[in-house]
């Protein structure tokens, strides 16, 4: 059975390797596999923590039959320091980012798992008031935690500002 949950400082430890460590989104700089190591999931335990108390859910993990097979993580772009490095940016002040909407394993790509989770995901955001979503999305690969720019253009997103290999995408909520 299919089901997307919420994670929080009880259920963190639900949340998929590298998912569990990668700080790419929370750091600038240089991104390399320091950001993967141990203290990272001590770090991402910490955003997590004031995430959720100044803005609320902002992780979930997809599951099939109890095993986490996708991972999305999103909230104000404020909350994610390295969008201020991407040429197309910045997102809108006023619009949720998505960070990471990422099926792990490619083999459970293009089945419609990645869009029951954007689906799901839209429904809060809307409950919350958000007028938009916006994310990166990767032009030249289908590999991209992000996710890729097809997916997004065929769930209805329009590319805002394209500089470079990851334009900036918008889905206008209301």
């Amino acid at each position: 059975m299919f089901k997307i949950r919420k994670i929080d400082e009880g259920t963190f430890l639900k949340v998929p390797n590298p998912c569990r460590r990668r700080l790419y989104w929370q750091t600038l700089g240089e991104s390399d596999s320091s950001l993967l190591m141990e203290s990272g999931e001590e770090e991402k335990m910490r955003w997590l923590k004031r995430v959720l108390r100044e803005f609320g859910s902002c992780v979930k993990v997809a599951c099939l039959d109890d095993a986490a097979i996708g991972f999305m993580q999103y909230a104000p772009a404020v909350y994610f320091p390295r969008v201020r490095e991407y040429a197309s940016g910045p997102p809108n002040e006023g619009a949720a980012f998505i960070a990471c909407l990422y099926i792990l394993d490619g083999n459970r790509r293009g089945k419609g798992f990645g869009t029951l989770m954007l689906k799901n995901l839209i429904e809060e955001l809307k409950e919350k008031g958000f007028m938009a979503i916006e994310t990166f999305a990767k032009i030249s690969s289908e590999n991209n935690p992000s996710g890729p720019l097809n997916f997004y253009l065929k769930n209805d997103f329009k590319i805002v500002n394209r500089k470079d290999d990851f334009p900036l995408v918008r889905l206008n909520l209301k």
